[in-house]
């Protein structure tokens, strides 16, 4: 393991604390890029029903449907390894103030004249009580512009979890959302993300993607969800967590409804 203080600097745990997100490059090797790369390049036709909606990867379309695969880390002790990567788990720590749980892993696609994603939190989903969740994002084709990166509210991790309405809305045409009165006196910001480097951001921060408007270029992702180890709840979906060990968690409450949203809007997959 690398020693902590090479991982994550002061001044990205200080981004991470005032604007809700940082990026650490470098806690993946090349090597492993390129092995979660040909592991879900073969994925695509071996995973089975794992996708996004229960279905098969040849029977999403992905300029209707988010393209990915969901909690690929159950079902394969390769990608359990990944989620649970050391370098992770400490930077992790860092920004948690405790060690973390794994709650979700997932691998977006996204091809050329994919979808993005609306505005939301990750929190709305994951329920995690009494601190939000954390994202572990990290770029297996650098994340621009063209290839639809992440778009952020700087500073809105603070906020509480905005709550939908039915029907929702659509931001700059990015894809659905549950955000329905968006802040505008927020404005979003673009993330590139190189490829192989990791971006980390809090549960209630506001973040969606744009398409990829590339008629050649992939954006694929893979992305682990973590609770730290003194959370007393999250959502059913997330069950059973692990820790960074590999060892099942199974102690955390299972909440009822949809949390601050009310019944309606109850958390089971992001």
């Amino acid at each position: 393991m690398n020693n902590i203080h090479s991982l994550i600097t002061v001044e990205q745990k200080r981004q991470f604390n005032e604007l809700g997100y940082c990026i650490v490059a470098d806690l993946f090797t090349e090597l492993e890029i390129q092995e979660i790369e040909a592991f879900f390049e073969e994925y695509k036709h071996a995973g089975g029903k794992v996708f996004d909606g229960g279905n098969s990867y040849k029977d999403i379309d992905p300029a209707k449907s988010q393209l990915r695969a969901m909690n690929p880390h159950r079902y394969s002790e390769k990608v359990k390894r990944w989620f649970l990567n050391p370098n992770v788990a400490d930077v992790l720590v860092q920004l948690l103030g405790k060690p973390a749980l794994g709650a979700q892993t997932m691998y977006y696609f996204k091809p050329p004249n994919a979808k993005g994603q609306g505005m939301h939190q990750d929190n709305f989903y994951l329920l995690a009580k009494p601190a939000t969740c954390i994202a572990a994002w990290t770029a297996i084709d650098t994340a621009d512009l063209d290839n639809g990166c992440l778009w952020v509210v700087p500073g809105s991790h603070r906020d509480p979890i905005l709550c939908p309405e039915s029907g929702g809305e659509k931001w700059m045409n990015y894809g659905d959302t549950h955000i329905t009165k968006f802040p505008r006196e927020q404005k979003p910001v673009a993330v590139p993300v190189p490829r192989g480097s990791t971006m980390f951001f809090g549960g209630n921060l506001i973040h969606g993607s744009g398409p990829n408007r590339t008629k050649d270029r992939w954006r694929r992702t893979f992305i682990g969800h973590y609770i730290d180890e003194a959370s007393e709840q999250v959502a059913k979906f997330y069950h059973p967590l692990v820790s960074m060990a590999g060892e099942v968690v199974s102690n955390l409450h299972i909440p009822e409804g949809g949390g601050p949203c009310g019944d309606s809007w109850q958390g089971d997959v992001h």
